[in-house]
């Protein structure tokens, strides 16, 4: 074949999952004697050889190491929910740990679970994360994949969603829907790469419409409360055409304060993530959708295929974003926008 005959072929050749023909080699699963006399003659006719490194692997355990910024964002949840069940379906555990978006603590639970010996490691990066830690993953030799935050510059396995797009998305909507005039990006860490990212998509749909709409930019932390806060703020003087937010709880909240303000639909708002919340407020809130745990269930899959001996197939995997429309911005609302 001209290179080395991976997992992922002799499960092609077999006719059956990745997972499966894992079970077959492992000598673990529930797997039917026709299917495993199946995968062994595939074994056979492609000269498939067993990984040594995997099984090394393998001897450490079956539990994966999972770093999380914060357990409690819903987002998050979500990604959380797509990377534990693909690794309990494969029989893995996940070990689960919350950085609390600090570096130190990072570093900290980073070498808590070198020291538990985890087979590979999930890690949504803390902000400000660089080459340091990179480097501490790399002296560890472990699969590792990055999920939703990239490190700038870095080559790692990651697996997130076009942030860049999304930004555009949000803006082109406001400008050529609702040829809104003036926008305010409100919320995230000035450090983020998520933030960054959407904030270049937005100055790009605002180029590309050549209106000259004006762009305030606000940071704050990413929660419910900052909303409410920013929501204050912007409910005392004159409001912005719309409103854009790092996520979809800052959203929620921004419109909270709005209502409780008496300018509930005066400014259109949109969030970002489309979390299981965002359909159920009041209004219903307009959302980049991103899929968190679809992202969560292709990092998994993408560690599990090298624990079991295949070559990594992530370098960057970027899933395309889509801009759910619902009342926050919609037409039903009084429209109070310049024309």
């Amino acid at each position: 074949m001209g290179r080395r005959v991976t997992l992922i072929d002799v499960a092609r050749h077999a006719g059956v999952s990745r997972t499966t023909a894992s079970y077959v080699i492992t000598g673990t699963g529930r797997v039917s004697t026709a299917t495993r006399e199946r995968v062994l003659a595939s074994i056979d006719t492609l000269g498939y050889v067993y990984n040594e490194g995997a099984a090394s692997l393998r001897r450490k355990g079956r539990t994966i190491g999972v770093i999380v910024p914060n357990i409690d964002r819903p987002f998050f949840g979500e990604v959380l929910i797509g990377v534990e069940s693909t690794f309990t379906d494969s029989g893995y555990m996940s070990l689960m740990v919350s950085t609390r978006d600090q570096l130190d603590q990072q570093a900290r639970l980073l070498r808590m679970l070198r020291e538990h010996q985890v087979a590979a490691l999930a890690i949504i990066p803390a902000t400000g994360s660089d080459r340091e830690l990179v480097n501490a993953i790399h002296s560890w030799d472990v699969p590792t994949v990055f999920l939703s935050r990239y490190i700038p510059g870095s080559t790692e396995p990651y697996v997130g969603s076009d942030e860049v797009r999304g930004g555009y998305l949000a803006a082109d909507h406001l400008v050529r829907a609702h040829r809104c005039r003036s926008i305010s990006y409100i919320g995230g860490p000035e450090l983020g790469v998520a933030r960054i990212d959407r904030l270049d998509g937005v100055r790009r749909a605002l180029a590309e419409s050549g209106t000259g709409v004006s762009l305030v930019d606000v940071t704050s932390e990413s929660t419910v409360e900052a909303g409410l806060r920013a929501g204050h703020a912007l409910g005392r003087g004159e409001l912005p055409d719309g409103v854009i937010c790092h996520n979809d709880s800052i959203a929620m909240g921004v419109a909270r304060a709005l209502y409780e303000q008496g300018r509930a639909g005066a400014t259109r708002i949109i969030g970002y993530d489309d979390v299981a919340a965002a359909q159920a407020s009041v209004p219903s809130l307009t959302s980049v959708a991103t899929n968190g745990r679809l992202l969560g269930e292709t990092a998994a899959q993408a560690l599990l295929a090298v624990i079991s001996g295949a070559e990594p197939t992530v370098r960057s995997h970027l899933t395309e974003p889509r801009l759910v429309v619902r009342e926050s911005c919609g037409d039903h609302l009084e429209d109070r926008l310049t024309r």
